[in-house]
């Protein structure tokens, strides 16, 4: 298929500026506050502030109030994208705003341990989504409002020889405001388990990592099955100046398993690659 009207038309990028500023409030209470504006030629201009007060009554605890916007103008594709019959252009898309709301508690434990749990609240209007018209074209339109919620755990674990372990958990639920009505591809359960350890003093090392994603709807009704998936990488610094050399083993045991499906493909699932390898050479000069 063609990107249609698409590819005629110039990539509107934005014009932006941003700042920062951090104020002691107390000797144990920070506020940290920025500023970021953007202006596109198509949708205007928007001003999204980020703030956070930080405060630690005890030296080994830190609890942190979190609120933030962002903006995001739909891209070409989703504009101006059509194929008789499949596809159609929508000029009309607006821009999607999110709000988010944020509580994180964070604890340095005795035996290099490290504690945090954070609860979250997201609130997007105008969420870009794909949908299907009674023609069966499909297309990209603004949804009314819809709304995220969850927590997340995580506990770290360093060791003096260098060895580092980090086990995380979070649950999330993501919905439509108006109906209640639960997002497709948004997975309530996800945990990662990640292990880094170096094999020769600071130059070579080894890391592992299983991620757990939790069953997720997808746009038919059904539910793609739960999953998880381990990757391996060994990664070198520093034997040559410059160098860094990686190999990785993405999908370690050749898991079966699959992503729902977006509504512009026949398939109700998609499934994803098996066992695969990448080898990354960079040079820094």
């Amino acid at each position: 298929t063609n990107i249609g009207n698409a590819r005629h038309r110039p990539i509107q990028y934005p014009d932006g500026s941003d700042g920062q500023a951090e104020v002691n409030v107390l000797t144990n209470l920070i506020f940290n506050g920025g500023l970021r504006y953007d202006c596109y030629e198509t949708f205007g201009g928007t001003l999204n502030p980020r703030l956070g007060l930080i405060y630690s009554p005890w030296q080994p605890t830190t609890f942190k109030l979190l609120y933030g916007q962002a903006f995001r103008a739909p891209n070409v594709f989703e504009l101006y994208y059509e194929d008789p019959g499949v596809n159609k252009a929508n000029p009309d898309l607006a821009p999607e705003t999110i709000r988010t709301y944020e509580l994180v508690y964070e604890q340095y434990l005795p035996a290099n341990l490290r504690f945090s749990a954070s609860g979250y609240y997201y609130e997007i209007h105008d969420l870009i989504s794909q949908q299907v018209d009674a023609l069966g074209q499909t297309y990209y339109a603004n949804l009314d409002q819809t709304q995220a919620k969850g927590v997340e755990l995580e506990l770290e674990h360093k060791t003096t020889s260098g060895i580092m372990a980090r086990l995380s958990y979070g649950y999330q639920r993501a919905e439509n405001s108006i109906t209640g009505q639960e997002l497709s591809n948004s997975p309530r359960n996800q945990a990662k388990l990640s292990l880094i350890a170096p094999l020769y003093e600071d130059k070579v090392f080894a890391g592992l990592e299983v991620l757990y994603t939790g069953s997720a709807l997808t746009l038919a009704g059904n539910q793609a099955d739960a999953f998880a998936v381990a990757n391996l990488t060994l990664y070198s610094q520093k034997i040559v100046k410059g160098l860094e050399v990686s190999a990785s083993i993405y999908n370690l045991f050749d898991t079966k398993y699959a992503y729902p499906a977006s509504a512009d493909l026949r398939e109700d699932t998609i499934t994803q690659n098996g066992r695969s390898f990448r080898v990354k050479l960079t040079y820094r000069f």
